[in-house]
């Protein structure tokens, strides 16, 4: 079942550390970016009085086999959707960010 939400990116954010797991799939939008794949690792972390929330993706693709690492804070004024698929669930979540 798909269920949407709309949310401002902090919300989004807070969303990511407390319900995306590894193995999970997820499909990021942001700026003109698409970054569909399976969650390899969600960290959190505080850098210099900053806090910083990565996503390390393993990218879906039958050309390149790539890894991406996204911090979700760096680029949180561009987010547009997340799309969170729990890992053996059929739920589905769709989150659009609302400025």
């Amino acid at each position: 079942m798909e269920k949407q939400l709309k949310m401002n990116y902090d919300e989004a954010i807070e969303y990511v550390k407390d319900n995306v797991k590894k193995y999970d799939n997820l499909e990021l939008s942001y700026n003109v970016v698409y970054t569909p794949g399976e969650v390899m690792n969600v960290e959190t972390d505080c850098f210099k009085g900053s806090e910083t929330c990565s996503v390390m993706v393993l990218l879906d693709s039958n050309t390149i086999n790539a890894v991406v690492e996204v911090d979700l804070e760096e680029v949180k004024e561009d987010l547009i959707e997340i799309k969170h698929m729990p890992n053996g669930k059929n739920d589905t979540m769709v989150i659009t960010i609302e400025t």
